[in-house]
């Protein structure tokens, strides 16, 4: 049987323990010859900590964005996916193969597809609901990704986050030795539901800041939680990452080109061996 460290593809990761970060698996493949990387929905941790840090969180959406239909969501709704906004608008094709962020290139969040679907109160993971909140945000500060980078990105020491890298800074996957084109996620007005890009590098940094002991909630407000363990998860057209806490053990993980959710399997995969290995001695 395959330990965590031998498993197939491209991936990197590195665990945090007690004295320090720890790098698992070093730059193979693309990650050797480009450096910057996709956060996926990962990105949704700085849009809702921004947000509960600024924001009235209790107030409904319809306070900052008139236009929306519905009066009794809130932001709160909006960053707990309570709001019972579907995934996607129905106007948007999610597809594998396609790239449903393309035609939201350059155009503004409709407001009008903001209709939930279900009841509020009942999570319904929504990117259409982060888009929303980003155009909240947009309302109040003027720039979505200005007001997270005052907020997370400067306090974390995160320098290199971007919506839109440079084509060759890029770390991207091959299929038959052409380049998997990424979503235009972080040109669209999607952009605050996954469009963020940075080094690995950057990526620990946000970990560290947002399970730094004592830190606020405020910081992992967006996060999913199962009784000990703390994550925040992303998958793009041709890419996987995810932070995960447990037992004192933070993993972070990039992957690209496999299934979904790998990158989560890999985490559980890198902090349950750790563990055991501690618990021997």
């Amino acid at each position: 049987m395959r330990t965590p460290h031998e498993a197939p593809g491209l991936w990197r990761a590195s665990l945090r323990v007690a004295d320090g970060w720890r790098t698992v698996r070093e730059p193979r493949g693309p990650y050797a010859t480009a450096s910057m990387l996709e956060w996926g929905s990962i990105a949704k941790g700085l849009v809702g900590t921004t947000a509960w840090l600024t924001l009235e969180v209790d107030r409904p959406v319809a306070y900052y964005l008139p236009g929306v239909a519905d009066d009794e969501m809130t932001v709160a709704d909006l960053v707990r996916h309570t709001s019972g906004l579907p995934r996607l608008p129905v106007t948007m094709r999610d597809s594998l193969f396609g790239d449903p962020y393309r035609k939201a290139v350059g155009v503004p969040l409709d407001l009008d597809t903001a209709v939930p679907v279900t009841p509020r109160g009942h999570f319904v993971y929504s990117n259409l609901g982060y888009a929303l909140l980003g155009a909240v945000l947009d309302e109040v500060h003027g720039d979505w990704f200005a007001a997270v980078h005052h907020h997370v990105l400067g306090p974390a020491g995160i320098s290199s986050a971007t919506l839109v890298p440079a084509r060759a800074e890029r770390v991207v996957p091959k299929l038959f030795g052409r380049v998997i084109r990424p979503w235009a996620l972080g040109e669209s007005s999607f952009a605050a539901a996954g469009g963020v890009w940075s080094t690995f590098e950057d990526l620990c940094r946000y970990a560290e800041w947002a399970l730094e002991p004592g830190a606020p909630p405020s910081r992992t407000v967006s996060w999913q939680r199962q009784g000990a363990s703390t994550w925040i998860n992303g998958e793009v057209r041709a890419a996987g990452a995810v932070v995960a806490n447990a037992a004192g053990i933070t993993a972070v993980v990039h992957a690209l080109a496999k299934a979904p959710h790998a990158a989560d399997a890999i985490a559980t995969a890198l902090i349950e061996r750790k563990v055991r290995k501690t618990s021997n001695g």
